[in-house]
């Protein structure tokens, strides 16, 4: 079976088969004892995103090293576990060394701008909800704008972080008020999560990250040279500050719109003990709702422009700030 190619490919469940064939990339799986294919074009396609167990051929990697094609792989709960990228992806090594040169004074300074955007973003969504469902967010608003406006004050990394939590622990506050009780989310908690809206947001967030990892890679940045994610010695700081700029507008806007909408139910998921995990067929339905976020338009500068064009543009302004010595304008969203 062919079917128009996406930009991206999401490959979750179990068992599921990646090959070549001439110049197409086919997924083949079984389906109530039912053999399925699916063929792409591999010229059409930019990224594979992997979730659980499957076989990926050689000729499949070779293809995607061809074609400039990114492959990421996570866990089924949308923690990052590996990437695979084309070797002509490694001309990074100047831009390396100018990440490396930058003072902890003008680190602290893109730190905030990051921060700051992120905290917008997290007001924009919550006025929407006020907007469209009348729930009454005023206070907790006002506290996280004067949160945002001592980020100014803060001397390094850790400072805004703490700030940073303060920001987000009001913010999942009024998200909690405004969701059903009966789904029993009460705040943000990572990994492992007993509610299917943590885990809803954990695995929209693996996406996320997988985007935003490709966008840093193909400008030629370190994805461990952080600014605000600075002490994330082991882990990739800078994937993690770009991030911050995209959590509520995609993600978290796919949760919300689709608990409001009703379209999440005890049918799909399942808890195990304390730990809550999705069905392989919510896994595709959410995944699925996240990248068509991705591929929808909104403002930025002077027009319009998808989120996933948007990730890609900031991760070059990013590389400008190291290169150039531009100054770095995050991404703040402005909700209709």
């Amino acid at each position: 079976m062919s079917e128009n190619t996406p930009e991206t490919l999401h490959i979750c469940g179990y068992g599921k088969k990646l090959k070549k064939h001439n110049d197409m990339l086919v997924v083949e799986w079984k389906e109530e004892d039912e053999e399925r294919s699916l063929s792409l074009t591999s010229s059409r396609l930019q990224h594979v995103i992997l979730s659980g167990e499957h076989v990926i051929s050689t000729g499949a990697i070779r293809l995607m090293f061809e074609n400039d094609i990114s492959l990421s792989y996570m866990d089924g709960m949308g923690n990052p576990i590996g990437y695979i990228f084309p070797h002509e992806k490694g001309r990074h090594v100047q831009t390396w060394e100018k990440q490396m040169l930058i003072s902890e004074k003008r680190a602290v300074a893109i730190a905030k701008a990051i921060c700051k955007a992120s905290a917008a973003n997290k007001v924009s969504v919550l006025l929407s909800l006020q907007k469209n469902r009348g729930t009454d967010v005023d206070k907790r608003v006002r506290d996280m704008k004067l949160a945002a406006e001592s980020m100014d004050r803060a001397l390094n990394s850790d400072e805004l972080m703490g700030i940073e939590g303060s920001v987000s622990k009001l913010y999942f506050g009024s998200i909690a008020q405004v969701l059903p009780q009966e789904l029993g989310f009460i705040g943000r908690i990572k990994h492992p999560s007993s509610d299917i809206v943590n885990v809803m947001l954990s695995y929209g967030y693996g996406i996320l990250y997988a985007k935003v990892r490709r966008a840093v890679i193909s400008a030629n940045l370190n994805p461990y040279k952080g600014v605000l994610h600075a002490s994330y010695k082991d882990q990739e700081a800078l994937v993690y500050d770009l991030v911050e700029e995209f959590r509520q507008p995609v993600v978290d806007k796919v949760v919300l719109r689709m608990v409001g909408k009703k379209q999440v139910s005890v049918e799909d998921y399942v808890l195990e003990g304390d730990i809550c995990l999705m069905k392989d067929h919510f896994k595709k339905e959410f995944a699925n709702e996240v990248f068509a976020r991705l591929e929808s338009e909104t403002k930025y500068e002077n027009g319009k422009k998808s989120f996933d064009d948007i990730i890609m543009e900031q991760a070059q302004k990013f590389r400008a700030c190291v290169v150039e010595g531009a100054d770095y304008v995050p991404f703040v969203f402005k909700s209709r």
